[in-house]
This record gives C-alpha cells, sequence and structure tokens, in this order.
C-alpha cells in the first residue's frame, strides 16, 4: 500500500492517510497514528513516511493498543515500515502504545531512523507476548538508527511465545513483555551511564551506545514494563489532548 505520510515544517502539521492507518493532529506538537479496520492481520503491510523539519518537535503516539493476529496464510506476518528523518536541531519522539501479538500471529516491523548532526530522538516499543493466558506469537523487530552518516544501532529482536529456547533463561526468562526505549542523539535525556533496577514485577538495564545515545531494555509483566517505559519517556507535548474514540 502507499506509506501514509507526516511532515512537520515551519511550525505546519501536514500529513496524509487512508486506513488503515490514519493520523489525526491531537496537540501543539502531538499526532496519533489510529489503526482503524480491526489487525493487524498476517500478511497486511502498513508503512508510514515521517519528516521532522529543522527546528520542529513532533511527537508521535497511537491510539491504542496494536492487536496483531493470524491472517489467512498461516505464518504470514504483518509489517509496519516506519521511515523518519529528523532535521538538524529537530526532534522526534515516537512512542506507541504496546503491540499485543496474539497466538498464531508474526509481527515485523521496521524503524528506519535517521538524525541530521544536532538533531534527537527517543523511540519506544514495547511487545506483549499474547492476551490473558495465551503463549503470544513471533516478533522480529528492527530498528536502524544513523546519526549523520554514521550507523548508532542496527538490530533485529526476535520473541516467540511459544519456543522454549526464546522463552527460557537466555531468553526472555518467563516474562510476558518485553520494551525498550532508545534516546539518539542531543536528547539531554538520561545519562550515558549503565543503570538498572528491579521492582520484582519487572528489571531493566540501560546501555550506552557507541555513539550519542542509550538503549534501555525492560523485561516483566505488561503493566509493569509499561511503567518502567512511562518514567523514562514521558509525554513532551505540553497540550494534554487525547483522541476521540
Amino acid at each position: 500500500m502507499t506509506p501514509a505520510r507526516l511532515e512537520v515544517r515551519d511550525g505546519r502539521v501536514t500529513w496524509s492517510s487512508r486506513p488503515p492507518v490514519v493520523l489525526r493532529r491531537t496537540g501543539a506538537s502531538r499526532v496519533h497514528v489510529v489503526q482503524v479496520g480491526g489487525g493487524p492481520l498476517g500478511g497486511d503491510a502498513l508503512a508510514l513516511d515521517v519528516v521532522v523539519g529543522a527546528g520542529q518537535l513532533l511527537e508521535l503516539c497511537s491510539a491504542a493498543a496494536t492487536v496483531v493476529q493470524p491472517g489467512r496464510t498461516p505464518g504470514a506476518a504483518a509489517t509496519f515500515v516506519v521511515t523518519a528523518s529528523v532535521e538538524t536541531r529537530a526532534t522526534l519522539v515516537w512512542r506507541p502504545e504496546p503491540t499485543v501479538v496474539t497466538d498464531g500471529a508474526v509481527w515485523a516491523p521496521r524503524l528506519s531512523l535517521r538524525l541530521a548532526e544536532g538533531a534527537a530522538a527517543s523511540v519506544v516499543e514495547q511487545v506483549v507476548l499474547g492476551r490473558a493466558g495465551q503463549r503470544g506469537g513471533r516478533v522480529a523487530s528492527t530498528l536502524d538508527v544513523r546519526v549523520g552518516d554514521r550507523p548508532l544501532l542496527v538490530t533485529t529482536t526476535h520473541l516467540d511465545g511459544a519456543d522454549p529456547a526464546l522463552t527460557g533463561p537466555g531468553g526472555t526468562a518467563g516474562a510476558r513483555s518485553v520494551g525498550t526505549v532508545l534516546t539518539a542523539g542531543s536528547t539531554g535525556g538520561p545519562g550515558t551511564d549503565e543503570d538498572g533496577g528491579d521492582d520484582g514485577d519487572a528489571v531493566w538495564a540501560r546501555t550506552p551506545l557507541a555513539g550519542p545515545g542509550t538503549l534501555l531494555t525492560a523485561l516483566g509483566t505488561p503493566r509493569a514494563v509499561a511503567g518502567v517505559l512511562a518514567d523514562q519517556c514521558p509525554s513532551v507535548d505540553p497540550a494534554r489532548e487525547t483522541p476521540a474514540s
């Protein structure tokens, strides 16, 4: 399908979109992605292109949790490719609601983020393996982040609620939810020192990257992981509007 497109430049927000990916401005510098029509289902291919112009701020959220379900073809992946360009002195905060990957579903999102020198970004991702009582489907989530001409982080996270190895001690250790917060560029956010914590329901650790940024990873219950991520990446838009239901 043709990608939805969103651009912030010179104080103006412009976009083009159509179902199932619909964009809605919900604050002075906030836009929500509204998933309509259910899904995504296996075989769906969603895409969004984002441009944050020089000196601009954009907080990009989603209106509700994404629930990925199997499609008609067993094993077919649902994909969501987000390509974001952040120009000099601009800031992007990408903080969607959690993604629930149900039994039998395959989810393969990809975020390609390009930051100019002097730009900044924070990227939040939370995956929940299955609805209550389910083991959850398969996930291959890719982050490709570059600052100027230099790669900062290129990684794919693999999860599978039905795979004993990936849910064992060397994987999620039985945790139902995995979340990350990436800070990149001139964020002015949390320090670059390695740290972490454990509150009994979630465990997390932050690792400095070989460049201007850090990566925090959290494992635990869906609620506890969501709390850790919210603490690490609060809202930046002073207009606390929410999208209409």
